[in-house]
């Protein structure tokens, strides 16, 4: 298995040739995506003290249910797949901490509670996925995904060889 700083270095010299095919306008958001992709949803999320865990600094304890209920190399590895699944899980993670502050503000200041409770977010959610840049979004984060794995892929092989 390749490294971390490995990984980040095939990453970033790949992306060049994943953007040399897609249309201009789509340039940011699949870069962006991609980014994020290679340095915070990296398949080795899962592990605790992967170098994409700890980019997380404190914000890393979001992801510490995922870890227990994802063995390395398992789910995560899955080209699309395990893409798809961490950003469902980050999705899922925004709307439980979103209706636990609507419960907590609503018991302290009702009006504020009944303020927040007018944000609607399935509606942003429908909106965002129906967008292009967040389809090319998320094609930059599989595309990263897909560069991690096949390295993974490659590594092992020839660790094997040797």
């Amino acid at each position: 298995m390749a490294l971390g700083r490995t990984h980040d270095l095939v990453n970033l010299t790949a992306l060049p040739l994943f953007l040399y095919f897609l249309p201009r306008e789509f340039y940011v958001p699949f870069g962006v995506g991609y980014l994020v992709g290679t340095f915070f949803l990296s398949p080795d999320i899962d592990l605790p003290n992967s170098k994409p865990s700890k980019r997380w600094s404190l914000l890393r304890c979001i992801w510490y249910p995922y870890q227990s209920f994802s063995k390395h190399r398992g789910l995560s590895h899955l080209p699309v797949i395990g893409s798809l699944l961490r950003l469902l899980y980050l999705v899922m993670v925004a709307l439980f901490l979103y209706f636990v502050l609507l419960g907590v503000v609503s018991l302290f200041d009702e009006g504020l509670g009944l303020y927040l409770s007018d944000f609607n977010p399935f509606y942003y959610l429908n909106e965002l996925f129906r967008s292009e840049w967040a389809l090319y979004w998320v094609l930059g984060v599989i595309a990263a995904d897909t560069v991690h794995i096949v390295l993974d892929g490659v590594s092992s092989f020839l660790k094997r060889l040797t």
